[in-house]
C-alpha cells in the first residue's frame, strides 16, 4: 500500500519516483596478473584486495582467479564482478568504470639474447614495432583478451600483426610466455618490466632474456580496479574509490609498486610517478 501510495504522489507530481539505492554488500574479486607464478602469495592484485577489504565493512570478498579473456567476458556481462587490475583503454571504459591504482612503466618487448641481433632497432636501442610484425621470420606470443595498453593494442591488431602473433590463452596474465621464449616457441613478447625481474628472483634461466624499449610507446600505462558499467558496478567503484583515494591508500598503492619496479625504472618515471601518486591521494572527481 505504501509503495503504490508513493507512487501516485509521484505521478502527479509530476516525476517518477527514485530508485532504492543499490546495495553492495558483495563484492567477486576476479585477479590474475602475471606475478601468479612467484607463488608467494604478495602479488599486487592479493595486496589490494587484502586492504580494500579490511576497509568495506559489510561487504563479503570472494576472489576468483580469472584470466584476461573470462575477466571481461563477465564484465561485459554486467556481472557483479570486479577486476583487481586492469589495464585501461577506451574499449574497456565502454564496460566498465575504473578506479586508478597504478601508473606501470610502458611494456618492452622480451626477447632471449641470443635473438636481440635478428630485432629490427634504432639507434637508442628500441625496438621497431611495427617492422619486427612485417618480418614472418620471427614468431610473437601475447595473451589472448590481454589489454596491452591502448598504444600497443592498436598496433597488435594489424593484418600483418595477427599473421605473426601466436594469442595464447593463459591461465593468468602470461607467465608462460616467458618459458616459451626460453624453449624457443616463440621469439619475442610483451611484458611490463617488473614482470622479467620478479620471474628472475626465482628462476636463473630468466637471465637469459632481455627487455628492450619499443620506439613510438614509451609512455606510461595506467590500470586500475574496474568493475562493470552498471547502477551496481558504479555503486561498487565508487566505495572502492573512496578508500583507495586517501593518503593511506596512495601510500599503501605506491609502496608495491616501487617494490616491484627494477631501479632503472624507478628512477626514469619517479616525477610521474609522484605525481600520479599525488593525485590518487583523494578520491577520483566525478566518479
Amino acid at each position: 500500500m505504501r509503495a503504490a501510495l508513493v507512487l501516485a504522489l509521484a505521478l502527479l507530481s509530476g516525476g517518477a519516483p527514485a530508485a532504492p539505492p543499490v546495495v553492495v554488500d558483495r563484492i567477486t574479486w576476479l585477479a590474475g596478473d602475471t606475478l601468479a607464478a612467484r607463488g608467494d602469495a604478495t602479488r599486487p592484485s592479493d595486496r589490494l584486495i587484502d586492504w580494500v577489504s579490511a576497509r568495506l565493512p559489510g561487504v563479503v570478498h570472494e576472489r576468483v582467479v580469472a584470466n584476461a579473456k573470462r575477466s571481461w567476458t563477465l564484465i561485459g556481462r554486467g556481472e557483479q564482478v570486479c577486476h583487481a587490475g586492469a589495464v585501461r583503454s577506451a574499449q574497456r571504459e565502454a564496460l566498465a568504470y575504473f578506479s586508478n591504482t597504478w601508473l606501470m612503466p610502458p611494456l618492452q618487448l622480451i626477447v632471449r639474447r641470443d635473438r636481440i641481433a635478428a630485432l629490427p632497432m634504432d639507434a637508442a636501442g628500441r625496438v621497431d614495432l611495427d617492422t619486427l610484425l612485417a618480418d614472418p621470420r620471427l614468431q610473437g606470443a601475447v595473451v589472448h583478451g590481454r589489454s596491452y595498453g591502448p598504444v600497443l593494442d592498436a598496433r597488435l591488431q594489424t593484418p600483418a600483426a595477427q599473421a605473426v602473433l601466436r594469442r595464447v590463452t593463459a591461465g593468468d596474465f602470461g607467465s608462460n610466455l616467458m618459458p616459451m621464449l626460453l624453449q624457443g616457441r616463440a621469439d619475442y613478447a610483451l611484458e611490463f618490466p617488473n614482470v622479467l625481474a620478479a620471474a628472475a628472483q626465482g628462476q636463473p634461466e630468466v637471465a637469459g632474456l632481455a627487455a628492450l624499449p619499443i620506439r613510438g610507446a614509451m609512455e606510461p600505462v595506467i590500470s586500475g580496479v574496474a568493475c562493470p558499467r552498471t547502477p551496481w558496478g558504479r555503486a561498487a567503484i565508487r566505495r572502492i574509490d573512496a578508500v583507495l583515494g586517501t593518503p593511506e591508500g596512495a601510500a599503501m598503492l605506491r609502496e608495491g609498486l616501487m617494490a616491484e619496479l627494477p631501479a632503472d625504472s624507478r628512477r626514469q618515471y619517479r616525477d610521474a610517478i609522484d605525481q600520479f601518486f599525488r593525485a590518487r591521494s583523494q578520491p577520483t572527481p566525478g566518479l
